[in-house]
């Protein structure tokens, strides 16, 4: 906890990726590829894929205390959703060599994360386990993933991201657990304090153009607490983060009615 300097962070975030534009810009230019300025979604995906290089590794440090034990409880059939380039395939590997873990889906609609997620998969000894989709959540069914077939759902830094309406999207991914299925859940979330949260609204002005269409303010526990039915809501927020912390995090389990 930094205090009131917490609030700089986002910032600094913001900061980052705008100084990752111009090495994406050029990248095209070197490639002979600027006729993909015209698609602004493919313009974004590259840049976050370029912003993700040197973000994602770098930060799993700080959320690992965290989400190592919470992939830990991962079993069965997966569905990891918003894998981008697999930060956590090591975590994940550690199941599947248990033999907790028979399948996992990397459900990843930026397909120019599928080379790193492969590449992932084969250096863990998972070449045979792990299949990324290159799909959105709310079509699995294109890819033959069959709704109550799913024993574990994974979101870590996804739900915030997410371009359908959350609330449906929620519904949707429950009908994919197995009775008594399981949903892994660790998420940044709307601050609890209403100065921090209206600090994360002023910044959501931008946030979503130059993250990927990431949200800072969504108030994704009520949501996933509210729009179905649980049989266990094992759901909190991250005691060790301060008042001023503007990415604050909720971490947990929920299980579905068998």
């Amino acid at each position: 906890m930094l205090g009131p300097f917490d609030l700089l962070i986002p910032p600094a975030l913001l900061l980052g990726s705008l100084l990752t534009l111009p090495f994406t810009l050029a990248s095209l230019a070197l490639k002979g590829e600027i006729s993909r300025l015209s698609s602004w979604p493919q313009l974004r995906h590259l840049w976050f894929q370029h912003l993700w290089f040197w973000f994602g590794p770098n930060t799993k440090i700080l959320f690992a205390p965290r989400v190592r034990p919470l992939l830990a409880q991962a079993k069965g059939v997966v569905l990891d959703i918003g894998p981008a380039s697999g930060i956590w395939m090591s975590e994940l590997s550690e199941a599947v060599k248990q033999g907790k873990v028979s399948k996992i889906y990397g459900v990843e609609p930026n397909r120019l994360f599928h080379p790193q997620l492969l590449a992932s998969a084969k250096r863990y000894g998972m070449a045979d386990v792990y299949e990324p989709l290159d799909v959105y959540a709310q079509d699995l069914e294109r890819c033959g993933v069959q709704k109550g077939s799913i024993d574990t759902i994974i979101t870590v830094h996804v739900l915030c991201s997410v371009g359908a309406e959350t609330t449906e999207l929620v519904k949707q991914l429950h009908e994919y657990l197995k009775p008594g299925g399981q949903w892994l859940v660790y998420e940044h979330v709307a601050s609890e304090h209403l100065p921090v949260r209206m600090w994360q609204y002023l910044l959501n002005l931008i946030w979503p153009t130059l993250l990927d269409g990431c949200h800072i303010c969504r108030d994704t526990m009520q949501t996933l607490r509210q729009a179905v039915e649980w049989e266990k809501i094992e759901l909190v927020r991250d005691i060790k983060e301060g008042y001023f912390e503007s990415l604050p995090h909720v971490y947990g389990r929920l299980v579905k009615a068998a």
